[in-house]
């Protein structure tokens, strides 16, 4: 009983700082990511916004100690005027905001 106790006491630790010490994306992938999702929309809406340009900011947000364990992590990006924010973790989609507070929460189809 004791061993068990303790293997599993082990796994949840493990797992704890797995979570705690999970790889992220990198700026420069975060950025590379916005661009691929704001290009979406120039397809599907007919938008002329510019992915060529520097991105004018890119920070990652939600960076505290409960949200590296939770993995809430999220990349806001922004290109061009529209800010996208990414999963960290993941590289998914989470909104985008345009000019003129244009809010997408889902890409379309």
């Amino acid at each position: 009983m004791k061993k068990i106790s303790l293997l599993l006491l082990m796994a949840i630790s493990i797992f704890a700082i797995y979570q705690f010490q999970k790889p992220i994306l990198t700026e420069n992938n975060a950025i590379i990511k916005a661009k691929g999702y704001i290009n979406v929309i120039n397809e599907k809406m007919n938008a002329d916004f510019d992915t060529d340009k520097i991105a004018d900011y890119c920070v990652l947000e939600s960076d505290t100690i409960w949200n590296k364990i939770t993995g809430n992590r999220q990349w806001s990006v922004m290109i061009d005027g529209v800010a996208v924010d990414i999963k960290a973790n993941t590289g998914e989609f989470v909104q985008m905001v345009f000019p003129l507070d244009g809010v997408i929460t889902e890409l379309p189809k």
